[in-house]
């Protein structure tokens, strides 16, 4: 089985930015989200919700941008559930998120059975087709891996750029920063905290539901139970590997992704390696990256500390 050749390869990292998509708008969404002092582990849970309304919104309109749009508005919707727990009920925001994952799969299922009648919902919509970007698409190699995507990957990079410029260059980055860093000092200096956390939740959730849209339309064309497959936790250790930077972020989710794509290609050419040790793969390198990199930590100061203005 010859893996090393041009051909192969270029197909394989193709596939590596389309598989990252998700993580790119997932970690992009958590690194402010954690920049601002509340932790994002309710990530999976919208994107489940954004991969099934991003779906049923594409189905009954017939338009792709329609669906990712309610994608996104559904992500940032269900993140008020645990915003409003863990910023104004000062909950532990650890648990209120696992929580919140937990009733996110249990109601995306039930609404999946409602809708449908089915555990999978098996009428297929049109997914985004490539579209290569003039000369850039006609370099070698690099051409096909980055410039021949569709306009959803296109638009996961620029919000990754996007947010790093806002993080870093403006005075609402210097005041998500404060938030997190030293909360009662942003107070102090004006800043409302309780809701600029619940709006960084907010957004979080955005960019969550649409890295769930864009496994629903971006890929298979269809909702099914589950979707997610744990991409929500690995956007997690994506922002710790990243430091919080969104642009690192974006190396480390083709990284995750192109993991992604191998095991999905070594299953197809009928590798020895048993299967289930290939699906596993793209988890054992989160684990493995985590145990490696996530030592040395300078994270945000109050990151998952429950702010209370009326404390001393």
């Amino acid at each position: 089985m010859d893996i090393f050749n041009l051909t192969f390869m270029s197909a394989l990292f193709a596939s590596g930015v389309r598989q990252a998509v998700p993580l790119i708008f997932g970690s992009t969404g958590d690194c402010v989200s954690e920049k601002s002092g509340v932790l994002g582990i309710g990530i999976e849970g919208e994107m489940l919700f954004g991969a099934l309304f991003a779906y049923i919104a594409a189905l009954k309109t017939g338009s792709l941008w329609a669906g990712v749009l309610c994608g996104g508005l559904a992500g940032m919707v269900s993140a008020l559930i645990p915003a409003l727990w863990a910023v104004l009920l000062q909950q532990d925001q650890s648990i209120t998120c696992i929580m919140f994952n937990i009733f996110a799969a249990g109601f995306t299922n039930f609404i999946n059975r409602i809708v449908f009648g089915t555990n999978i919902a098996n009428i297929p919509v049109p997914t985004f087709s490539n579209i290569p970007i003039p000369l850039l698409s006609k370099i070698p190699f690099v051409g096909e891996v980055f410039f021949n995507q569709s306009l959803l990957t296109y638009l996961s990079f620029v919000s990754a750029f996007v947010t790093f410029f806002v993080m870093k260059k403006t005075k609402l980055g210097l005041q998500l920063t404060s938030v997190g860093e030293d909360p009662r000092v942003a107070q102090a200096s004006g800043i409302n905290v309780y809701r600029f956390r619940i709006l960084c939740f907010m957004f979080c959730g955005f960019m969550a539901g649409l890295a769930g849209a864009s496994l629903t339309l971006g890929s298979i064309g269809t909702f099914t139970e589950g979707i997610t497959s744990g991409r929500g936790f690995i956007c997690l250790t994506i922002v710790i590997l990243a430091r919080w930077n969104p642009l690192i972020a974006i190396l480390a989710s083709l990284g995750f992704g192109s993991v992604e794509a191998l095991q999905i290609r070594l299953q197809v050419l009928g590798s020895s390696l048993p299967y289930q040790f290939l699906i596993a793969l793209p988890y054992l390198i989160t684990v493995v990256v985590l145990a490696i990199g996530g030592s040395n930590l300078r994270s945000p100061k109050k990151l998952g500390v429950p702010f209370d203005k009326e404390s001393r």
